[in-house]
């Protein structure tokens, strides 16, 4: 199976290069931060389904004055694609809010985590002990799917990074301790993730920590399994 992964930036390649049609992937995740017709763009491009968790800046729609319409955002939030959080992209979105959320495709088993470190009190922010929250209110169900599949989870979506893996020192972009701790306990082949920004070339996308390959998605990754 080949996973187009995305993130937090439109990337040119994919975009606007034949090239990229190469690509062929079986399936698009987006770690977030992306714009929705970027993503129905990719869709529509690869014909294939998306997965996504939505990251701190989805849904901040702007006025025409360029000033963020916080106002907008209630009229989007009975998504029917919204299974767990709050707020979601728009009714007419084809996408697959996976936060919280345990999916089966083909044999891979995903699971999602949506929105970062808390700095404004916006929508999609979380405090380490809210995260916690979020995290362990899944572990029943992962006990459930490890009975049926002899395992709970192969691939952990997540907009922000595991706390001290390509994360900050800065509060906005300081990770989230329960990824850890999920980690730890249910041991997934990969954690996905985005909003660190990548600016040098250097900078290593992917660490492995225990069993578990984690990915800086930014941009855009190709996983092929």
């Amino acid at each position: 199976m080949r996973i187009l992964c995305v993130s937090d930036i439109v990337d040119k390649y994919l975009y606007s290069s034949e090239d990229s049609l190469k690509i062929k992937p079986d399936l698009i995740i987006s770690c977030g931060d992306l714009p929705k017709d970027y993503l129905e763009f990719l869709m529509s491009k690869y014909n294939v389904p998306l997965f996504f968790v939505q990251g701190n800046h989805d849904n901040y729609y702007y006025s025409v004055e360029g000033a963020y319409d916080y106002s907008e955002v209630k009229l989007i939030s009975n998504s029917r694609f919204d299974f767990s959080s709050k707020y979601d992209y728009s009714k007419s979105f084809a996408g697959v809010n996976i936060d919280r959320k345990i999916v089966k495709f083909g044999d891979l088993l995903f699971l999602g985590f949506e929105g970062s470190n808390k700095y404004n009190n916006g929508i999609h922010q979380y405090t380490q002990e809210e995260m916690y929250r979020r995290v362990r209110s899944v572990y029943a169900k992962l006990l459930i799917k490890r009975f049926m599949f002899g395992r709970g989870v192969d691939i952990i979506v997540t907009h922000a990074p595991p706390y001290g893996i390509h994360d900050r020192d800065d509060i906005v972009h300081t990770g989230f301790k329960a990824f850890l701790e999920i980690i730890e306990k249910f041991r997934p082949k990969y954690l996905l993730h985005g909003h660190t920004h990548i600016y040098d070339i250097r900078e290593k996308k992917i660490t492995e920590y225990g069993e578990t390959k984690i990915i800086n998605c930014y941009g855009y990754f190709v996983l092929d399994l």
